[in-house]
Order: C-alpha cells, then structure tokens, then sequence
C-alpha cells in the first residue's frame, strides 16, 4: 500500500566564455544508447494519495539509462533501467539518529512505440535505506497516447496525452500484496517567456484500489484513492549541446485525499498543496 523561477542565461554570455563553439553540433547524442537524470525538490512527499513527509528539506535525485534496442517499421522497443530516491532532513520513519535516505526504487522496463501510442512494462523494488519499512516488488503495465500531433490536426492548439496503468504488488515485507489502478491526462501547451520557449501541463490523476490499496474506516477496501491537479512550467536550458539537453521545471500541485486511509496519512486532513522546482538532463 506504500509507497515520486524560470532561468534565463544569454548565450552570447557562454560564447564569450568560450563555451559555445562555431560548429557545435545541433543536438545531444545522437546514438541507442541515452542517460537522463535530475533532481526534484518538493514541500511534501505525496505516493499515490499516501503522505510520505511533508517537513524539511525534500531532495529527489533519479538516474536512467535507456537503449533504442529496435526502430523500424513504426515500431519502437526501448528497454531501460534507474534508480528514483527520496531524502528527507527529518530522517522520516526512524528515531532521528539514523540515515536521511529515506527511499531508493531500482526499477527496469521496456516501452513498445507503435505510433503515438506507448505501451509499457515495468518492475519496480521499493527499498527503504533507512530501514523505515521492508521492500515492496511490484509489477506495472501503463498505455499512454502522445496526442499531439491528432489534436493539431483537429485544431486544437494543445495536447491531453491521457494515460491508463495497473500496478500489482509481487511481494511486500509489510503487509498484504495488494493492485492499484492510475486514470490521467497531462494538458499541454507550448508557449513562450521572451525568446525563451516554455511548456505549460496540467497534469491531472486519479488513484485507485484494485485490491485493498486504499481502506476505509472500517478496513474495507476503498475504491477512490485521491486526486491531484498541478500546474507546472518547463523551460529549456541554453547549455551547449555536447553537454546534452538540459530542463527546468516548476510546478504547484493540488492534493485531494479521498479513502479514509490516505485521509489518515495526511493527519486527517483531505487536501495538501505541494510545490515543487527541478533540474534535468538527457545525453
């Protein structure tokens, strides 16, 4: 049941720095194989309608390494494989003495592209370093439509990119192995600060219980988990393309716990609103 200021710099200010060569290329790596990462920085650390800290100082670091292992005939297979971590100040789940890293997923998965449709498995080992709880295996399936391209051509000047994924606990050292269910859409609008090109989404989810994954009062299983609406902005880095492609991201997103179980989690109260800023690479 347990369980994720817009900068501008000149670029003339880096060709002067000697940053920026004449024949830099127009773009990162262009091979299968790419590395991509970041950094989050949260007021609260909300898993699927479940309050995990809201105190402190919240870092989320994450790596992945993916390989375009097939690309032919409209058909895309790319296998991947990273590392998501969470780390608190308040040393979350223990006496305080012991360590910040509250949270480290190993996850691994493959993504068939067929067209603007992605579908995706994915295995997942929740580990807690801290020792606040026992690890959870889990399996999930997601299916997800990068709409874009079919909203433009209906004249619609933004995309929706609905998603649908189940997730099945195969082990959890805590408690029973229970099944979520994850309903979004992700609105998305291209738009512009200055000369600076800037993403705006409206990423909306719904959480579910397929199995004992939200409980009510009585111990029952709970159909509606939660729901979150955020609002978030993304602009591009002007980082010189050999070092990769480089991201910033701000957002404020709005959390509705809906089960008495994810209530709980929050101290009983039925909303939390989050902030969160982020830095990101791919190479």
């Amino acid at each position: 049941m347990r369980r994720k200021l817009l900068g501008v710099v000149l670029g003339g200010l880096l060709a002067g720095a000697g940053l920026v060569r004449a024949d830099e290329p127009a773009g990162p790596n262009t091979g299968a194989m790419s590395f991509s990462g970041g950094i989050d920085f949260v007021t609260a650390y909300v898993f699927r309608g479940y309050m995990q800290e809201d105190q402190g100082l919240i870092a989320q670091p994450y790596l992945q390494l993916s390989l375009e292992a097939f690309d032919a005939g409209g058909v895309k297979l790319t296998p991947y494989a990273g590392i998501w971590s969470s780390v608190h100040s308040e040393h979350t789940g223990t006496d305080g003495s012991n360590d910040a890293w509250y949270e480290a997923d190993i996850f691994g998965g493959v993504n068939t592209t067929i067209g603007d449709f992605t579908v995706g498995i994915i295995y997942t080992e929740y580990t807690y370093p801290n020792g606040a709880f026992k690890s959870i295996g889990e399996i999930g399936l997601k299916v997800s439509w990068a709409d874009a391209q079919t909203m433009k051509k209906a004249g619609l000047p933004f995309a929706l990119n609905p998603s649908a994924g189940v997730y099945f606990e195969t082990s959890d050292g805590n408690g029973s192995e229970d099944a979520y269910l994850e309903l979004g859409i992700a609105p998305t609008f291209e738009t512009k600060l200055g000369k600076v090109p800037v993403t705006l989404a409206v990423p909306i989810v719904g959480g579910f219980s397929l199995d004992d994954y939200y409980l009510d009062s009585s111990g029952d299983d709970e159909l509606f988990g939660y729901l979150s609406i955020g609002l978030t902005a993304t602009a591009g880095l002007p980082m010189p393309a050999r070092y990769g492609s480089w991201s910033l991201t701000g957002g404020v997103y709005y959390y509705h716990f809906a089960a008495d179980s994810a209530e709980a989690s929050n101290n009983n109260d039925d909303y939390e609103i989050v902030g969160k800023i982020g830095v990101a690479f791919t190479y």
